[in-house]
């Protein structure tokens, strides 16, 4: 790549120039100050801006969760404490703050997830589109960067049609590999490690199902169980959560927000009646077991409160067919104890990248000054939202980082 940073005068020179133009990049284009924009230039891969914003929380657009920040930490896996600061300054009151002064209506589901009254994506997508327009900043579309170089006056990149551009600041806020149809498909990785020598964690699929080897319960499909008790036994992990049972794989806030710990050859041990374990079954089955005529089935049910297809899938694994309980043996309690409480599983795949809905892995956070957002190495140059690796749970945590890291960027640069 030829040198193309000659002056600041040439019309494909921008003070900022952002890459990528999903939730992080809105965010950042939206909250430049009034007087910068015209100095700020979006590009976009693709020809349609924010697609992947479109189908955030199934098209109702979860922007951000409720109740105290504080509580968020523990929502984005190992790296939660580590942008605590970057959380805190630009919280989830502040983002709900920002929206509403966009013209757009916020509503708390009782669960504490944050959407648009409309429970629409296209809103908050138009309203940061056009705060974008309105702040002078340019949207240049099918324009994807395939090639960055550092220079002691800024940056240089080609993009497009080989055009050349130069800045001062760059910013990347290209995502990760999930949904790649929407053109987040994480080629910007191998540029940014191929031409800037940056450390790249493996992009892998998280907050998808996992699939388990010799899978028996799809006729369970569509049944949720609550407070599922889960081990992942290779990394002695532990969580508890709801677990959703597919025609395929399990699913549910106990495997989707946990999928960035497991891998293909996991064993994972649930205990499906959380908090009771195998010795609490066993001596309530001890218990009731003599002289009564009442089939394992029907007892499992009431006792613990579970939906009667799902009982009748543990008994058959463990007995074959369902009996009375005073014809147990103390060999066939421990089995449905097992099965209750301490049922293991090999996990044979999890999820592609075509149904992730974000990605572990991205830019190392050893690389980034993670209160500014701004590259260790490469004065200038930063990173904000999903290519970095940091991936949230479900529940709008992935769209506040977008936001925080969004600003935290736009402090640094506009030193606001």
């Amino acid at each position: 790549m030829q040198s193309v940073l000659k002056d600041t005068n040439k019309n494909n020179y921008y003070e900022t120039i952002l890459v990528g133009t999903g939730a992080a990049g809105l965010y950042f284009g939206a909250g430049v100050p009034c007087g910068h924009g015209k100095d700020v230039l979006m590009l976009e891969k693709t020809a349609r801006p924010a697609m992947k914003l479109l189908m955030a929380g199934s098209g109702q657009c979860n922007v951000t969760h409720g109740g105290s920040i504080k509580d968020f930490l523990d929502c984005y896996g190992d790296h939660g404490s580590r942008i605590r600061t970057c959380l805190y300054k630009h919280n989830n009151l502040e983002l709900m703050s920002f929206l509403e002064g966009l013209g757009v209506p916020l509503t708390e589901r009782e669960d504490g997830k944050v959407f648009p009254a409309s429970m629409d994506a296209h809103d908050v997508k138009n309203a940061l589109m056009e705060a974008c327009s309105a702040n002078g900043a340019e949207i240049r579309q099918n324009s994807p960067v395939t090639q960055i170089r550092a220079s002691e006056s800024g940056f240089e990149l080609i993009a497009g049609s080989d055009t050349a551009y130069t800045c001062t600041n760059l910013v990347i806020a290209t995502g990760g590999c999930s949904y790649p149809t929407t053109g987040s498909d994480g080629s910007i990785f191998r540029t940014l490690h191929e031409d800037l020598g940056l450390k790249i964690e493996e992009p892998r699929p998280a907050l998808v199902p996992v699939f388990l080897q010799d899978y028996r319960f799809g006729e369970l499909s569509g049944i949720s169980l609550q407070n599922v008790g889960m081990k992942i036994s290779d990394i002695k992990k532990s969580f508890t959560g709801d677990l959703l049972f597919t025609h395929r794989n399990l699913s549910g806030p106990v495997i989707i927000n946990n999928s960035r710990y497991i891998t293909t050859g996991s064993r994972l041990e649930f205990n499906f009646i959380y908090p009771e374990n195998v010795e609490t079954v066993t001596a309530s089955l001890k218990k009731a077991a003599p002289g009564s005529s009442r089939l394992v089935t029907s007892f499992l049910t009431e006792e613990y409160s579970l939906p009667k297809r799902f009982v009748s899938k543990i008994v058959e694994l463990a007995l074959t067919e369902d009996k009375k309980l005073s014809a147990l043996t103390g060999k066939e309690i421990a089995a449905i104890a097992r099965g209750l409480a301490a049922a293991v599983f090999s996990v044979s795949g999890l999820g592609s990248f075509n149904v992730a809905m974000v990605t572990c892995g991205g830019v190392s956070l050893e690389e980034v000054s993670l209160k500014t957002m701004e590259s260790k190495r490469y004065p200038g140059l930063y990173f904000i939202g999903e290519v970095m690796d940091i991936d949230g749970n479900t529940g709008g945590y992935n769209l506040q980082f977008a936001y925080s890291s969004a600003n935290a960027a736009l402090d640094s640069i506009f030193s606001r």
